[in-house]
């Protein structure tokens, strides 16, 4: 990884070390190029035709299967040594951790990529407003002067909708039809 992409994720994570973390990561990788693909495509109003809160839901859901792997494993280990009378009470307990463990990092998952969706927005806006040393996706700056020249209101607007969106999660709405309202609400709002 280069310095720049080290930076960038740091930045990226609002100085958040776990995050920056995991965004240096391969799986934060996959996030980062799903949630700007994301993005990118909402700038350029392709919404409808490429569908990308499917890949973003994609990596988040991978995420969500790697912690309930490892979890799994741990359940098989403990239930050789289970009693077989508690072997049902012991799996009962495990399936239960299991699913709200993969609920949880899913949930933080799709909350850190639209995050990375919102400072995508910023990115672009620090351009309009000619304060490009603000920049956090310094690794992707060909990338953002492509998607650059759009209304930093209507940008800030769009921040306001991913915003929004991370907040309703907090109330357990559905992940996919989330992220495809915000898709849409996304390409009117930049594309009016």
């Amino acid at each position: 990884m280069s310095d720049e992409t080290a930076l960038a994720c740091v930045r990226l994570a609002l100085q958040d070390a776990d995050h920056a973390r995991q965004l240096a990561g391969v799986e934060g990788h996959a996030l980062r190029a799903a949630a700007e693909g994301y993005a990118r495509c909402a700038v350029r109003g392709e919404m409808a035709e490429t569908r990308p809160w499917a890949e973003l839901l994609s990596a988040v859901r991978a995420r969500g299967e790697a912690a309930g792997s490892e979890l799994e494993a741990l359940a098989a280990a403990e239930l050789e040594l289970t009693a077989r009378k508690d072997r049902k009470r012991v799996e009962t307990e495990w399936s239960e951790r299991i699913r709200r463990t993969r609920r949880r990092v899913q949930t933080g998952a799709l909350d850190l990529g639209l995050q990375l969706v919102s400072l995508w927005f910023a990115d672009l806006a620090y351009m309009a407003y000619g304060a490009g040393d603000l920049v956090r996706n310094r690794d992707r700056t060909a990338e953002l002067e492509a998607d650059a020249g759009r209304d930093p209101v209507r940008l800030r607007h769009a921040i306001e909708l991913v915003e929004d969106t991370r907040e309703r999660f907090l109330l357990n709405v559905s992940e996919d039809l989330a992220c495809e309202a915000l898709a849409y609400r996304l390409q009117q709002t930049l594309h009016r």
